[in-house]
């Protein structure tokens, strides 16, 4: 959608998550899982993470199979329909080209430690650093092969085993990686929604820190500062020993809801004094959101903060000191219309397809109503519109600015033929000759 509320570019109809423009080698490009999601109690999928440039036509599937990582599913998805089990809650390009991805992979596990049962079921997180164009394995993370550091028992207070783990189809799904983002010295930063915690991982898999958003973890917290069920954990400053962190601060879940409204957090880390430090929170006071599930925190280039509220159907920008400067609706009722992440980004579209023209013939007036449209284009700024009676001999009729996604202007008389033209300071292209319809 562009500023003035108007559509730009659509996709055919499908399950796509965590859809935004990324640099790829020095381009723009669109990423957006592409595949099957599963709804709440799991809250994780299995597809592909696909790569489109400007013209929207698509450079690289990103995948994973089951073949590859011995990926394991919940018994009522076949996984002969399973291309591949990358997850939707992360697609992050690095700065060196690389992507860094999430996967959910169902386990058996003994879960008796923790009052499960022996031959339990759980699943297992992973993320993934992956070359982009072969999809090569660069970097391999696992949560069950660290138990040692991340105790299964640590999670139960926010996240009670109940009826889950007693077989394939309902794994007790602990963990649950929402996010994954890379530090300069190659170490990396995982949020996990049921720990309430944010660790960084070393580049040997080992865990260097937890901050743990209600007792602290490894970290001191400063007297403002609580989060839980967490999304969107990113980092918005590397200085070595003092990193600032932006947090999407949900704190609402199938175990507690409703009391602690949604808030963006930005937080300061000191790893010589091992103190955590709030240094903005983003809410509105006047318009209380309860965020049960997905969410984002995203800094502008202004500064401003803009934040997606997941599975509250809404949208907010913030001024850097938390003032309200915009919201957006776009749809009605908590977890019936969500998305799962949403961004405020430059985009500039150059689509390979041409524009589309529809026409109707309005006889008591004696003229044609042209709609134009050029589904993708961002250029373009003004419409010619060519009418006659045979193609190798249309002439110019009409000339409009453009007023939106689509266009509407009229012609007089009725001609058999129409072809409009897309005009721009860079940009010309025309649509195919079509044939009015009698009546509109």
């Amino acid at each position: 959608m562009s500023d003035d509320n108007e559509l730009v570019w659509q996709s055919s109809i499908g399950d796509y998550a965590a859809f935004k423009t990324q640099t790829f080698e020095g381009k723009p490009v669109l990423t957006f899982f592409n595949g099957v999601s599963l709804p709440e109690p799991y809250g994780w999928g299995h597809g592909i993470i696909q790569i489109l440039d400007d013209s929207y036509t698509s450079l690289y599937n990103v995948s994973l199979t089951a073949e590859e990582e011995h990926f394991v599913t919940i018994a009522e998805l076949d996984p002969k329909q399973l291309t591949s089990y990358l997850d939707m809650h992360e697609s992050r390009i690095t700065t060196q080209d690389t992507i860094l991805v999430t996967a959910y992979n169902v386990t058996k596990y003994d879960l008796s430690s923790v009052g499960g049962p022996k031959d339990g079921w759980v699943t297992d997180c992973l993320f993934y650093e992956l070359d982009v164009k072969t999809s090569r394995i660069l970097f391999k993370w696992s949560v069950l092969d660290h138990v040692d550091q991340i105790p299964i028992s640590d999670v139960l207070q926010f996240y009670p085993i109940s009826d889950f783990g007693k077989n394939q189809s309902i794994p007790y799904g602990y963990f649950h990686i929402n996010s994954v983002d890379k530090f300069q010295d190659g170490s990396y930063l995982i949020s996990s929604r049921y720990y309430c915690s944010i660790f960084k991982i070393a580049r040997n898999g080992t865990v260097e820190w937890t901050l743990q958003g209600q007792s602290g973890g490894d970290f001191q917290l400063d007297g403002r500062l609580s989060f839980c069920y967490q999304h969107d954990a990113r980092i918005l400053r590397d200085l070595g020993n003092v990193v600032q962190i932006s947090i999407f601060d949900n704190d609402n879940s199938e175990v507690v809801s409703g009391v602690n409204q949604t808030k963006g957090l930005f937080v300061t880390l000191n790893t010589e004094t091992m103190k955590a430090t709030l240094d903005q929170e983003y809410f509105d006071p006047q318009d209380r959101i309860f965020s049960h599930s997905q969410g984002n925190v995203q800094t502008l280039d202004n500064g401003n903060v803009m934040m997606g509220y997941g599975s509250t159907p809404k949208i907010r920008e913030y001024s850097p000191d938390g003032a309200v400067l915009m919201t957006a609706q776009f749809g009605r009722g908590d977890g019936l219309i969500f998305s799962y992440r949403a961004y405020r980004q430059p985009w500039v579209g150059r689509p390979e397809i041409p524009p589309s023209a529809f026409a109707c013939v309005d006889a008591v007036n004696n003229k044609t109503m042209v709609y134009m449209s050029w589904l993708g284009a961002t250029e373009h700024n003004s419409w010619r519109i060519y009418a006659g009676s045979r193609n190798s001999s249309l002439i110019l009729s009409a000339d409009v600015k453009k007023t939106g996604f689509e266009t509407l202007a009229s012609i007089p008389g009725q001609p058999p033929l129409i072809q409009v033209e897309a005009q721009g300071p860079e940009t010309t292209r025309t649509s195919p000759v079509i044939t009015p319809q009698k009546v509109c």
